[in-house]
């Protein structure tokens, strides 16, 4: 039984990370709006990643919020039935994030001619239609969390040998160097290579970690292995929503030149408002 000091206790932990998470990616969105070097089919995919975290700040967590502190049904099934949505696209993006990276590497010289704006749009919807669409809780019978669980396996799946295989072509381009001119042509597209698949590794990681402990609860549902079944349950959510919070600072950490674009714009944004109170 979840006690009232637990309610609020969680309540409470939602709060800021509802906060970060609003505030992280409306940055991380603005910046790459306004960065015309950033309109890249790989940046598309961030957008759309940080568009999915945004919807679990700004709508999934309000109510997730009122309906702990209210217990109506209503918002327990509107929360349920946004938070599967946005959630579901968070990670399937995550997949096609991975499966780009592997596309950069495999096809190096032709990736910008095979993967385009469109085609990631298309894919993109795909995506978005597939959680908001055809597995929406309101018509989609009681059991369709099974549906979940079998796409987050596929997505973990293709993510999962998107990187095994990133590994593959980096170690094979290690191992065709055979002169010094070569050596250090094939070093430097090794270390782009490598630090290009180790940002997006990163990202994938959080995510993770974020879902596991969500994933066994439900996979452990009335089992004796969580001794305490409802207080798990109330922490494992809040922890997969503090995934979309923490992205923005994983983009700020690995994405240099992400990072350098945040700067520039949030100077300006200061300049302009140190300006207009004067």
């Amino acid at each position: 039984m979840v006690t009232p000091i637990i309610v609020t206790v969680n309540c409470m932990i939602n709060v800021p990370l509802m906060l970060l998470s609003i505030a992280g990616n409306v940055i991380v969105l603005a910046t790459v709006f306004k960065t015309p070097s950033l309109h890249s089919p790989s940046y598309l995919l961030l957008s759309g990643l940080a568009v999915s975290d945004l919807g679990v700040g700004l709508l999934v967590q309000p109510f997730y919020i009122a309906e702990k502190l209210s217990s109506t049904e209503f918002l327990r099934n509107l929360m349920t039935t946004m938070g599967f949505a946005f959630c579901g696209v968070s990670f399937g993006t995550m997949a096609l994030i991975s499966v780009d990276r592997y596309l950069a590497l495999l096809y190096h010289l032709e990736y910008r001619s095979r993967v385009t704006t469109y085609r990631v749009v298309i894919t993109m919807s795909f995506v978005w239609f597939l959680h908001f669409i055809l597995l929406n809780r309101f018509w989609v019978p009681p059991k369709y969390i099974y549906i979940g669980f079998a796409l987050l396996l596929i997505y973990i799946t293709v993510a999962t040998v998107s990187y095994l295989q990133i590994y593959r072509i980096v170690r094979r381009h290690q191992l065709q160097i055979q002169n010094q001119n070569q050596a250090v042509l094939s070093q430097s597209n090794s270390l782009s290579q490598k630090r290009s698949a180790t940002n997006t590794l990163v990202f994938y990681v959080s995510a993770v970690i974020c879902y596991f402990p969500w994933c066994v609860y439900r996979i452990a549902h009335g089992d004796i292995f969580v001794a305490n079944i409802n207080t798990a349950w109330i922490f494992t959510t809040s922890l997969v929503f503090a995934n979309s919070a923490i992205n923005p600072f994983l983009y700020g950490w690995r994405l240099r030149e992400l990072r350098n674009e945040v700067k520039k714009t949030m100077k300006k944004t200061l300049r302009i408002s140190q300006t207009e109170q004067t």
